[in-house]
């Protein structure tokens, strides 16, 4: 598959299916991963005053977080594949005029408008679905001064995180046509290879590359108890598959195991799993 069609998948699939799943579960996504974020925009120290680009903005609550940092003199520029999320963003950002949001294509498109250029790049768990990353990277850094900084949260492999493996792995035993993607491939757990992420950044033309683990526990469902939990879990895309693949009956039987194996994780009423990530950090030279 060239890489056009595979963007081309990527931006039906965040525009048409996952954008509109993320924004109905938007507390809950953001409940999930505050901690992720918070750890990287520490990373990143923005300061006050500085233009800073936010990728994969989704439906911008990371992109309100940097708003706060970089305080009325400053401007953020968030930018998503998903036109569905970037409404969304908008719609949320309206008050803020240090925010602006657009619908990119981060391997091609000009992220920055006019010859303006950042200071600074985030990403909470928005860098893993490019076609070609090093040509993502190599876009983002032409779009950011000479010196200028990154940083980003990714998750570690599927294997560190049973938050979404042992789902995927119940439902794959009800699903009569597993797909099991390339370890490569877009995805969440695309940047799972620390090695691979480095190789990635320095050929697109970063520098002082440091990746650190971080361990911070998953609450899903937005901390709203089992059921919440268990919507969330059933509509990833493990869950879409079993659905398109079997009978209303079998689904059941599937949700039913996953309910029960995620109530073997029940804290204080919330499924609570360790979720294990990167931090990324890196330098324009």
């Amino acid at each position: 598959m060239s890489y056009e069609s595979s963007n081309v998948l990527q931006a039906t699939y965040w525009t048409e299916i996952g954008g509109p799943h993320w924004v109905r579960q938007q507390p809950m996504f953001d409940h999930m991963l505050a901690t992720f974020g918070d750890e990287a925009l520490r990373a990143l120290a923005v300061q006050p005053g500085e233009t800073v680009l936010d990728v994969g903005c989704g439906t911008g609550t990371t992109s309100l977080a940097l708003c706060a940092a970089v305080g009325p003199h400053g401007q953020v520029f968030g930018c998503d594949i998903s036109a569905t999320m970037v409404d969304a963003a908008r719609l949320r950002g309206a008050s803020h005029d240090c925010l602006s949001f657009i619908v990119a294509d981060v391997q091609t498109d000009r992220l920055v408008p006019g010859d303006r250029l950042a200071d600074a790049v985030y990403s909470r768990f928005g860098v893993m679905f490019f076609a070609d990353p090093q040509a993502a990277l190599a876009n983002i850094a032409s779009n950011v001064h000479d010196g200028g900084r990154l940083a980003f949260v990714c998750w570690r492999h599927e294997e560190f995180n049973e938050w979404i493996a042992l789902p995927a792995r119940i439902m794959s035993t009800f699903t009569p046509e597993p797909v099991k993607s390339p370890p490569d491939a877009p995805g969440p757990f695309a940047f799972g290879d620390p090695d691979r992420v480095r190789a990635v950044l320095s050929g697109g033309g970063w520098s002082d590359i440091r990746i650190e683990p971080f361990t911070a526990l998953t609450t899903m469902g937005g901390g709203l108890g089992i059921d919440t939990a268990l919507e969330q879990s059933m509509a990833t895309r493990a869950g879409q598959l079993l659905r398109s693949q079997v009978d209303d009956a079998t689904f059941a039987e599937a949700t039913a195991a996953v309910r029960n194996a995620l109530a073997d994780h029940v804290v204080d009423e919330a499924v609570v799993f360790p979720g294990n990530a990167w931090i990324v950090t890196a330098r324009r030279p």
